[in-house]
């Protein structure tokens, strides 16, 4: 699934650019769950890493984008605050 959808981010963002078009990208993670700030870390880092390769095998122009990433919190039920 992070491969689909960190090329399909790719891919749109390679014909946005091809229309003259600056792209919004916007790898989602959903951070509803139990889970602590760590494993959030873990998922978006590895997100955010994918994507990025996708980008550049799509030749993307990173200062071209506009990178929307979200926070890096624990979920919301794992009783950690933030």
């Amino acid at each position: 699934a992070l491969q689909d959808c960190a090329y399909g981010l790719a891919r749109y963002a390679a014909i946005a650019q091809d229309n003259g078009l600056v792209p919004i990208v916007e790898p989602e993670i959903l951070l509803d769950g139990e889970h602590d700030i760590d494993r959030t870390l873990e998922v978006a880092s590895k997100t955010w890493a994918q994507t990025f390769k996708f980008l550049a095998d799509q030749d993307v122009l990173f200062e071209g984008i506009l990178l929307k990433p979200s926070m890096v919190t624990p979920g919301p039920d794992s009783g950690i605050k933030c």
